[in-house]
């Protein structure tokens, strides 16, 4: 068997893109020399690895079986690079994170703290929402994965920070200036609520059956930043994070509701398929954020102190 690195790192890339001269592209190859490199693979290993239906190009069964051993190879040899350079006391490759929208807001200082730390990793975030994360975790995209109400698989989970889940209006509504507002006062007012499969929407709408409460919904908008401009906008009152709304909060661009029974507190979590190999670099992200001498709480919280700071001084 003659099959070299160099083969398996382009049948790597076309099996991902599934279009030779795409995958040429990324290498720096032609698509003619990716069409050799490919025959030639097929011909050491003596199976067909691509099949072409009308334009469309398809990995064949041996394909995928010979996709998920290349991927597991390059995976080994990219955990190598990392424990040696880890071993010269230096950590050093790609990291990818991916975190839902309402963590956004403290993910980056995570990251640049995380950097500050270990210079030579190179930090790669995405940021979607609820449903693209569990898609994400399904298909093994990322390193690590930071979310909030965790869905029903076999997760490795490390809670590190605490999540309130507030109720917010705009400085003009009627509750806006109440104390101690009883939860059934919220049903008189409009609602904006969060899309399906929200996280923040499912901690709501659980609190809200123990307590046989219905919300007048009146708009269902798509993420935390038109959720909050339709606040300001005095559509309604809404539920966020309080990460999502410290700056909002501290300028009083809008306004912490006083109800009883919140915030209700959630975590924020790390997390990974049970069954994930991590690279070192994930393990020491893992280790930084339950690590008690980084605090990382207060890094994440220090927006929302400065809130609560304001708040006192105002009062």
């Amino acid at each position: 068997m003659r099959t070299t690195l160099h083969q398996l790192k382009v049948f790597t890339q076309v099996s991902r893109m599934l279009n030779f001269t795409k995958a040429g592209e990324v290498l720096g190859l032609t698509q003619p020399a990716v069409s050799i490199q490919i025959k030639q693979l097929e011909e050491n290993l003596g199976i067909t690895l691509f099949e072409k239906i009308g334009k469309t190009l398809y990995l064949t069964p041996a394909g995928k079986e010979l996709q998920a051993f290349s991927e597991d190879i390059f995976i080994r040899f990219e955990n190598m690079d990392m424990s040696l350079s880890a071993l010269k006391g230096e950590l050093q490759g790609d990291f990818y994170l991916s975190a839902v929208s309402s963590a956004k807001y403290f993910t980056p200082h995570l990251l640049g703290a995380f950097h500050k730390k270990y210079p030579k990793v190179n930090l790669h975030l995405e940021i979607v929402n609820r449903e693209h994360i569990i898609l994400r975790l399904q298909e093994n995209k990322d390193d690590l994965v930071i979310m909030g109400l965790l869905p029903e698989m076999p997760l490795a989970r490390y809670p590190f920070v605490d999540n309130p889940i507030i109720l917010i209006s705009s400085p003009n509504h009627p509750l806006a200036k109440k104390r101690n507002i009883d939860l059934s006062e919220l049903s008189s007012y409009p609602f904006l609520q969060r899309e399906k499969g929200s996280g923040t929407r499912k901690a709501l709408e659980e609190f809200l059956r123990e307590n046989s409460i219905k919300l007048q919904t009146t708009m269902m908008l798509g993420n935390s930043e038109t959720i909050k401009q339709g606040v300001m906008a005095e559509l309604g009152i809404s539920a966020v994070s309080r990460h999502s709304v410290s700056l909002e909060l501290a300028t009083n661009a809008l306004v912490e509701l006083d109800v009883i029974g919140f915030p209700l507190v959630r975590s924020w979590y790390v997390v990974h398929h049970e069954s994930k190999n991590l690279t070192p670099i994930a393990n020491a992200f893992i280790e930084f954020v339950l690590s008690e001498q980084e605090n990382v709480p207060a890094l994440c919280n220090r927006f929302l102190e400065h809130h609560f700071d304001t708040v006192s001084y105002l009062k």
